[in-house]
Formats: C-alpha cells, structure tokens, sequence
C-alpha cells in the first residue's frame, strides 16, 4: 500500500492504537504536547518509538509538511490544537478533527484552519477505537470529506464488512 504523510496532534490512545495497527513507521510525524514538559517528555519519546513513529519536538515540524493531519487531542485541547497548528500546515493541506466535542467548538476550529487556507474536515469516531483501530467506523463531513476518507484509506483505515462509509 502507498502510504500517505500524515502528522498526528496528540498521541493518547487513540493515536498510539492508530499508528501501531497501521505500521506508519515512514509516513507519521507526531507531536503531544507533553513533549514539551521535562517531567513527561522522555515517556511520550518512549511511546513514539515504541509505536515506531517519527516524534516531533514542535508542533511545526510534525505537521508543516504533512497533506493531512489528525488531530486527536482531548476534548478541552481542540481548538487550542487548531489555532495552533492553523499557521502551520501546508496550503490546502486536509485537517481531520477526530475530537469528540460539541458543535460550536468543532465551527471554531474549522474556522480557524479554514481561514488560514487549510481544508476542515470533521471526522465522528463512532465506536471505540479499541478493540477496533483502522476498523472503527468514521462519519466524514466537509468539503474535502471525500478526500479525507480516500486519504485515510490510503493509510489502511477500513471499515467492517458490510458498513457504508459516510461522507457527506
């Protein structure tokens, strides 16, 4: 499979579960936040090797060259993720919000990328990412959402036998 660069905001579970069931070794950058505190910076540098993806010491470098970004951050850290990385990415690069928030804060962050020339799309997590992973259904949404769910796929998400992929 051709494998697409992809860059990661956020490398909780959903992150790690991702880029380990899709052997992303040559395609991933990845930045967390708690890189940049000294007391959890070694442990989340053990997580990126682990998982055997390329760790970023700054949010720049993990997305400014990636065509699409995941943004898989906590709740409360979305559109502080969006603002940002909205300076950041590449022109007309694909920013997938896979953050489980409320509608106004999912507006603001598209906003956000959007105004700074990057394309929003939202993606709903449907299910648990565990024990599903690159399995797990996906609800895209937006102008590039067709883009997005190619792209994806691309990176090795499916989707289980028999289930429609939603893009609208």
């Amino acid at each position: 499979m051709d494998q697409i660069a992809v860059a990661l905001i956020g490398f909780g579970e959903a992150g790690r579960s991702f880029a380990e069931a899709g052997s992303w070794s040559t395609s991933a950058r990845v930045f967390d936040v708690l890189t940049d505190d000294p007391a959890s910076a070694d442990r989340k540098r053990r997580e990126y090797l682990a998982a055997g993806v390329a760790g970023s010491d700054t949010l720049a470098d993990a997305v400014s060259r990636s065509p699409l970004v995941l943004s898989l951050v906590t709740a409360d850290q979305a559109v502080v993720a969006a603002r940002a990385a909205a300076s950041l990415v590449a022109p007309a690069a694909m920013f997938c919000d896979m953050n489980s928030v409320a509608p106004e804060t999912k507006r603001i962050a598209a906003q956000t990328i959007e105004a700074a020339g990057g394309w929003y799309v939202d993606v709903a997590v449907m299910a648990p990412v565990n024990p599903a992973k690159l399995s797990v259904p996906l609800l895209l949404s937006g102008v590039r959402g067709s883009d997005a769910a190619a792209a994806l796929e691309r990176l090795g998400f499916t989707y289980p036998s028999g289930e429609p992929r939603l893009v609208r």
